[in-house]
């Protein structure tokens, strides 16, 4: 997957025990990773260097936190 710039992007995949994909998280340009519920289409835009959720009145849980943090450059 590249961004309109032709710059890669990294993009993760989570599974469930079934390994059917829950949810998809992409490491942006800026450094945020967006992560999106499959089962619901909802995207959340969080910052990985504060564990800060930027997308008003959307929860994350703690995992997929943990997630983006290790997605992380630098």
């Amino acid at each position: 997957m590249t961004d309109s710039f032709g710059i890669p992007l990294v993009t993760e995949d989570l599974i469930d025990c079934f390994g059917q994909p829950t949810h998809r998280l992409v490491l942006e340009i800026d450094g945020t990773v967006t992560i999106t519920f499959l089962s619901s289409g909802v995207k959340a835009r969080v910052d990985p260097a504060t564990r800060a959720v930027l997308t008003p009145g959307v929860t994350v849980p703690s995992q997929l936190l943990d997630h983006a943090v290790s997605m992380r450059l630098g």
